[in-house]
């Protein structure tokens, strides 16, 4: 994964160098990091810092990644990014469902599909800016945000907080679960690492079944488990 293995007090929140986090849910490590991290940039010769868009579960741990929420979050983050969003308006955004809310990891409740899209709205109308409000109704950014296809898949628990991802579309055949591996891909079934079974077919030559006779799991475990790894970040 890129990062030091942590404590056994700290499992359960998932681990995830920021290049596995561009892989899972596209953009670039740098990008994802910036993100996370803060950065700072020059105007008129002064340097101004950008505080992070929220702490991350490892904050102050001394490791290099992020957790299973942080992954999950970042995802609507980026799509926001990707359709022209500011990112300084998500900043915002953020910081008025925390308040307004009393959410720490906003976009993946429940709760921003009604009151969350009410108060991004709101923020846009209030920014005067007529190009940022057109391209929202053009891009139908709020849409794609709330929709069940970016949705789909994420398994909230009592609280309201991500729980498990499966990622491949009507599937349940692998998981993100950060009580497991750290969080990283596996067959939910047998808790074998996607990632396992790739590099396992490439040393045998593509030989499915014998992989699959390798690992005791089906032949269409296997499939499932290349048909991930091989899926395009849009």
């Amino acid at each position: 994964m890129g990062v030091a293995m942590p404590a056994q007090d700290t499992f359960g929140l998932g681990l995830y160098s920021y290049a596995d986090a561009a892989r899972f849910i596209g953009g670039s490590p740098a990008e994802l990091r910036r993100w996370l991290k803060g950065y700072g940039t020059r105007r008129d010769g002064q340097l101004i810092s950008h505080p992070p868009l929220w702490s991350s579960q490892w904050k102050d741990t001394g490791i290099e990644g992020i957790g299973f929420r942080d992954l999950i979050e970042l995802r609507f983050v980026r799509t926001f990014v990707a359709h022209g969003v500011p990112l300084n308006l998500i900043r915002r955004t953020i910081d008025e469902l925390h308040e307004r809310l009393g959410r720490e990891y906003p976009f993946t409740s429940t709760t921003f599909k009604t009151d969350g899209s009410r108060i991004f709205m709101e923020l846009i109308s209030d920014s005067g800016d007529p190009a940022l409000v057109d391209v929202v109704k053009r891009q139908d950014v709020i849409r794609k945000v709330i929709a069940p296809s970016l949705r789909e898949g994420i398994e909230l628990n009592v609280d309201d907080h991500a729980a498990r991802w499966f990622p491949l579309k009507g599937s349940r055949a692998v998981v993100f679960d950060p009580d497991r591996r750290f969080g990283q891909p596996i067959l939910t079934e047998s808790g074998v690492p996607t990632i396992a079974i790739c590099e396992a077919l490439r040393a045998e030559g593509g030989d499915e079944q014998r992989v699959a006779r390798l690992y005791e799991i089906p032949v269409a475990a296997v499939r499932k488990a290349l048909k991930f790894e091989q899926r395009s970040v849009s």
